[in-house]
This record gives C-alpha cells, sequence and structure tokens, in this order.
C-alpha cells in the first residue's frame, strides 16, 4: 500500500519535486495506516526512524501546496 500510495503521488511531479522524499514516504506510510485504521496513526518508532512528528506529517498530509490543481 505504501509503494502504491509513494507511486501514485508522483502522477503529480511539479508538486512532489517541492518535497524531500523522505518526508513523501513518510506521508505515504502514514496515509497507508490511516487507510487501515491502524492506532496509533503515527508510533514512536516511525517518529524516531522518520524524523517527522505526527504534526510535521499532517501538516505535510492536509497543505494546499500537497493538493493537486486542475
Amino acid at each position: 500500500m505504501v509503494y502504491f500510495l509513494a507511486e501514485l503521488g508522483l502522477v503529480n511531479y511539479e508538486t512532489t519535486i517541492h518535497y524531500c522524499p523522505s518526508k513523501l514516504a513518510a506521508s505515504a506510510v502514514y496515509a497507508a495506516r490511516c487507510t487501515f485504521k491502524k492506532t496509533p496513526l503515527w508510533t514512536e518508532t516511525l517518529k524516531h526512524y522518520t524524523g517527522y512528528s505526527e504534526d510535521q506529517i499532517m501538516y505535510h498530509f492536509f497543505s494546499d501546496s500537497f493538493v493537486p490543481k486542475f
């Protein structure tokens, strides 16, 4: 699921090029965990290994600049 979501983000290349690959990967993990209703959505282990807090991921995930403009 994470690979699919990460690849799906590449469809809008002009948007994704402005973000660090690590942040895109972490956002894909977060989206997959939301899809499968994993709790907690973001653990201390994920924070440790990605370097991103849930707040940082949420900001990226729901940022206006991340939403594709058609």
